[in-house]
């Protein structure tokens, strides 16, 4: 990972705008709120509407308990519909496997490029990076390099929107070592951010595994809006679960889902599937 960069946020003016796996079955078509997927998980809030046809997700697969947003290469849960200006979860950072894939936090908006902060698979140095826009791990960020997880530590990552100062915190602490570290992200600009989304994102594999397998358990998830009314990814504010499929829609085979959440919304797993090709 490259040093951390003098970054300017695109920040636009504020204008409105088991349990854990879950029972078997296909996921329900649903609508995408607010959000588009691109490639490489970078989520871009836009009022979009999801697509309507029957999913041919393979059985063992969650029943979709909230509107469904379809993507590449995500799985988990979004928060949206309330001005939100902290996002956070806890993670134990899994043994790096076959598969490449880490766990993120993320604000966005309408009108507003969004913050990332992530722990990838296998920990080690520069395993937690944040960016602007794009994916982290690659250009137009940096990592917190003083969080260094080995696996099996558990790592708790967030994102703050500090309105006075006008930049957004990334902070990681390792709540095993007791290591923490912050950097401010912005240019001191007002902005809008109106969705919050808590994932594991995956490079999706050639074939799939022979069962389901957690790639990564979320717990203590947590969001605030600017007024200060705390929740979980349940609400008090507008729900839809990540998934990922082969084609990015409703009609392609299921790669990773989430499991339901529980412990009052701020839990859940997210889950690789074993689809069929």
């Amino acid at each position: 990972m490259h040093a951390i960069p003098k970054l300017t946020m695109r920040l636009a003016r504020a204008t409105r705008p088991s349990r854990d796996q879950g029972p078997a079955g296909k996921p329900r078509p649903g609508r995408a709120l607010l959000a588009t997927v691109v490639s490489g998980g970078a989520l871009l809030m836009a009022g979009v509407a999801g697509a309507g046809a029957a999913s041919a997700a393979t059985a063992g697969s969650p029943t979709a308990a909230h509107p469904v947003i379809y993507t590449t290469s995500q799985g988990g849960y979004t928060a949206s519909g309330r001005w939100l200006r902290f996002v956070a979860t806890t993670v134990k950072v899994p043994a790096a496997g076959p598969y490449s894939h880490y766990a993120e936090v993320v604000l966005g908006g309408t009108h507003v490029a969004p913050v990332y902060l992530a722990v990838a698979a296998g920990g080690g140095p520069e395993s937690v990076a944040w960016s602007v826009g794009v994916p982290p791990f690659g250009m137009g960020g940096g990592a917190l390099s003083k969080v260094a997880p080995k696996a099996g530590d558990t790592v708790l990552i967030d994102l703050y929107y500090n309105r006075s100062g006008g930049d957004v915190v990334a902070t990681a602490t390792d709540l095993t070592t007791n290591v923490t570290q912050n950097f401010a992200i912005g240019d001191k600009t007002t902005a809008i951010f109106d969705a919050a989304e808590v994932a594991a994102v995956l490079k999706n594999p050639a074939s799939p595994p022979p069962g389901n397998v957690r790639l990564w358990q979320f717990t203590n998830s947590a969001v605030t809006t600017y007024t200060g009314i705390h929740g979980t990814m349940a609400g008090p504010w507008t729900t839809s679960q990540v998934f990922d499929t082969t084609n990015g829609g409703p009609s392609g085979q299921l790669v990773m889902s989430p499991s339901f959440l529980f412990n009052k919304g701020a839990d859940f797993g997210a889950w690789l599937r074993a689809w069929l090709r």
